[in-house]
């Protein structure tokens, strides 16, 4: 260590001490032999901890979804070059479903060994890219952090060098107030009256930004104000508790609930992003009020009316002009079992479907659960009754595989007394197969169910119907359960005619994460698919 500066004065300690007065408890990744040796030195004296993972992509998924779920911005660390590489796919999460993140990459290299520009590489998937150093270092991190939780929320990049890393800082400290959210305009909140009191049959369809803060309470004001429906998204599921009257259902973005949107007069966006909708034209006629929190992806559909600024202000602020909806109890009782309906998946022996709902009836009260892209999608989320904001986790905009398990790893190390679910196929497992050791190592409360039909179900679905010969799509069945074994998990088989309730009960009930491996009939997906989205 001769010749390196002290280390309460280097360049390292500063950018964790900034890190932990932001409220960061951990970080995640894979070091590599540069800066991020110093920083996880400097970090274990802070009283951080350094989460090794296997990948890269696990370490993104978890710094996001830690970033999403705390509003504290995720933080993870790679090395130079393919280190920095590998973590595209979590960083795009995070950028496309607006997640604070903070990825500092080793670099950048100084020889053409390694060299590329990592700042050019993160540059459409990052709100601010970046080098720190010594002059500027305490500066740069208050800015990335500043940056990171500005809404909406998203990533940065920064790279750092090891040089640069031990040196002491030689810049004045700074700080970086977060903005507050953007002033209601007057004229905006006005033309929002207008709408919703013309308005006798509105719907609300609400969105990610809804899950945090107060905007939870503001929503349920809201539908219970109007006494209309509300439909959630994937991200904004339990939002609303899936127990309230007012609740139709979740939003496809296909035919499920096309039926309760076209016989609207109002569609009211309560923190929908654009991300959160299937492409293609929007097929409804009637106006459409956004209100958010800021400026998102943009929308298929010009609203006819727009209020951006905190959501539980924007609800107060209309609440003179809410009145009683004519949506009668029983259509929206009824649109939620038509939806539920279409999402039914038919086969025998076990579906995604009987799985699911047997996790659903076994699981702990307050259990959280993340859920894997995937045709058993549907099925996992249609049948979990999700009661609070922040419960259910799916990667939806980008709609990556491989998400389930580093999600779930990264809630249990926040919460580790709230036992997580994750539901995952075949495909996205041995996509993250290895992060079962890191759940193992870190002893995470999770549960894995694995949808096991030896496809890319979805894959092979769309292949069917655009009558491609069938290829490329099915794989040999993986006995995941020895995998989850041989890597440090407890772990069952079931078979397609097994009962799985007494093994969900004696999983559910280990210490320490566990997996179910179960055979599953795809028999079903297809006509899933033709009556989600025809």
């Amino acid at each position: 260590m001769s010749g390196l500066s002290p280390a309460s004065s280097s360049l390292a300690t500063e950018i964790i001490q900034r890190l932990k007065a932001s409220g960061v408890k951990r970080i995640f990744g894979i070091p590599g032999g540069g800066s991020s040796l110093a920083l996880i030195e400097a970090a274990g004296r802070a009283g951080l901890a350094f989460i090794l993972t296997r990948t890269e992509t696990a370490a993104a998924f978890m710094a996001a979804v830690t970033g999403e779920s705390t509003g504290t911005p995720g933080v993870l660390l790679t090395g130079i070059g393919p280190g920095a590489t590998s973590a595209v796919n979590g960083i795009a999460y995070a950028f496309l479903e607006k997640s604070p993140v903070i990825l500092i990459t080793d670099g950048p290299a100084s020889t053409p060994h390694q060299a590329l520009d990592q700042n050019a590489l993160y540059l459409p998937i990052t709100k601010h890219q970046g080098r720190l150093r010594p002059d500027e270092g305490a500066a740069a991190i208050e800015t990335a952090i500043h940056t990171a939780l500005a809404k909406p929320w998203g990533p940065v990049q920064l790279d750092l060098t090891a040089d640069d890393a031990s040196a002491p800082v030689s810049g004045k400290p700074v700080t970086v107030h977060n903005t507050d959210d953007p002033a209601l305009l007057p004229e905006e909140i006005e033309q929002a009256g207008h709408l919703l009191a013309a308005s006798r049959k509105p719907v609300i369809l609400a969105g990610l930004e809804a899950r945090h803060g107060s905007a939870p309470k503001a929503l349920r004001h809201m539908a219970e104000a109007l006494s209309c429906p509300v439909l959630l998204s994937y991200k904004a599921s339990g939002v609303l508790p899936a127990s309230h009257a007012g609740f139709a259902g979740l939003f496809t973005g296909a035919v499920a609930e096309a039926g309760i949107l076209h016989a609207a007069d109002l569609i009211i966006l309560f923190g929908l992003d654009g991300i959160e909708i299937i492409p293609g034209r929007w097929p409804y006629e009637c106006p459409v009020l956004e209100l958010r929190a800021a400026p998102a992806t943009p929308l298929p559909v010009e609203p006819a009316g727009r209020v951006t600024g905190d959501l539980s202000v924007i609800a107060e602020k209309l609440a003179p002009d809410f009145s009683i909806s004519v949506w009668p109890s029983e259509k929206i009782a009824q649109a939620r079992e038509d939806i539920t309906r279409t999402l039914t998946l038919h086969g025998a022996g076990h579906t995604a479907e009987s799985a699911m709902k047997a996790a659903a009836e076994r699981a702990a009260p307050g259990t959280r659960l993340t859920v894997d892209a995937g045709a058993h999608m549907f099925s996992a989320l249609s049948c979990w009754p999700a009661e609070t904001p922040l419960s259910v986790f799916k990667s939806n905009g980008l709609s990556s595989m491989g998400y389930a398990l580093p999600a779930a790893i990264a809630l249990s190390l926040e919460n580790p007394q709230t036992p997580v679910l994750a539901v995952t196929g075949d495909g996205g497992m041995m996509m993250c197969l290895s992060e079962l050791a890191t759940a193992a190592e870190q002893a995470c409360n999770i549960t894995v169910l694995v949808i096991n039909d030896a496809a890319l179900s979805l894959i092979d679905v769309k292949q069917q119907r655009q009558q491609y010969q069938p290829s490329g799509v099915h794989t040999r069945t993986i006995d995941f359960a020895a995998c989850a074994m041989a890597l440090g998990c407890k772990a069952w088989r079931a078979g397609p005619e097994d009962d799985i309730r007494p093994v969900l009960k004696e999983a559910f009930a280990q210490d320490g994460p566990t997996l179910i491996d179960v055979t599953a009939n795809a028999d079903g997906y297809g006509g899933q698919l033709v009556r989600l989205r025809g």
